[in-house]
């Protein structure tokens, strides 16, 4: 989320992008700010960064006065940084000029497969998940990495939104689909899963440097008894892999383990579609590595403002 394209791809639905890289006593950071306006004012993200090389002490201050410039210049109420791991600043972020944000907007947490061989790879999975992968091919589930021309497009839109009415969240519109693909070329891939001659299953995957990333995915009601949905993510990891990435993050898991959830209301069984402790199993049993993300971190220039905003739901990750 720290890439030029990610940047480029929100330019196109109504954020705006800034670009901060300093270099000082040997260490370096980057961020890519993500600015929406909020009236006469704006909301300013930084999603999974800042990126920081070197001694995070001594650059962390510099690149927070580029920062404080630019929410200036952008009349920011807030900046809202969601790193993708520790900082390494040595001591809190209250010591840094942040308070704890109260709300993530990314995953709190994932899990990132090794991209291994074939047979490594699958080995690492639970036997479950090796279960479904060959039960797919025995039933005659395909793949394909399909070109997203707007027939393609339309058929994982269409995935995406019965998906989504079957389990109560909310997805892009299509063309948010169409723009990730443009913005990403080769980087990114349209796989589906087909069983039967339908469509049982899809999604779009992407690489950044060395990580393949699971971006969106959806399947239909039928077929879901044949492992198509194991198969297509099979099938996303070793396009990662061709692709040079080393790793595979399957892009979010619940906050807290089933059963530690269990007995909050509605936190894990829901009354419609999947739940949430399919999803934690579906994703875990790959035989990646569960990684929490730090939480995030808040700079408020108006408090007041600010407060106001939050309560109306006017601040918001992308």
């Amino acid at each position: 989320m720290q890439s030029w394209r990610w940047g480029e791809l929100k330019t196109a639905f109504g954020w705006a992008v800034e670009r901060v890289h300093v270099i000082h006593g040997g260490a370096e950071a980057f961020a890519q700010v993500l600015f929406r306006r909020r009236g006469p004012v704006s909301v300013a993200y930084v999603p999974r960064g800042p990126a920081i090389r070197g001694d995070a002490g001594i650059i962390f201050p510099f690149l927070i006065a580029a920062l404080d410039h630019r929410c200036r210049e952008r009349r920011a109420v807030v900046l809202i940084l969601e790193p993708d791991g520790p900082l390494g600043l040595g001591g809190t972020y209250r010591d840094a000029g942040f308070v704890r944000g109260p709300a993530r907007f990314q995953p709190g947490r994932t899990v990132i497969v090794p991209l291994l061989d074939d047979d490594p790879l699958l080995a690492g999975m639970h036997q479950k998940h090796r279960y479904n992968i060959r039960l797919a091919t025995k039933r005659g589930v395909t793949v394909e990495r399909a070109e997203p021309t707007d027939d393609a497009l339309a058929t994982f839109s269409e995935l995406m939104r019965d998906t989504a009415g079957r389990n109560g969240f909310g997805i892009h519109e299509r063309a948010y689909y169409d723009q990730f693909m443009r913005e990403s070329g080769d980087d990114a891939v349209l796989v589906f899963a087909r069983a039967g001659g339908e469509v049982a299953a899809g999604a779009m995957a992407a690489r950044f440097g060395d990580r393949g990333v699971y971006m969106y995915g959806g399947s239909s009601t039928q077929h879901r008894a044949d492992g198509a949905a194991f198969l297509l993510q099979f099938e996303a990891m070793r396009w990662a892999r061709e692709r040079g990435a080393t790793s595979y993050d399957l892009w979010g898991i619940p906050e807290d383990d089933p059963e530690i959830a269990r007995g909050v209301a509605n936190a894990v069984t829901r009354s419609e579609g999947d739940d949430w402790r399919g999803l934690y199993t579906f994703k875990t049993r790959f035989g990646g590595e569960v990684v929490r993300y730090p939480l995030p971190m808040e700079r408020r220039y108006h408090p007041v403002i600010y407060a106001v905003a939050r309560r109306f739901g006017k601040v918001g990750g992308a």
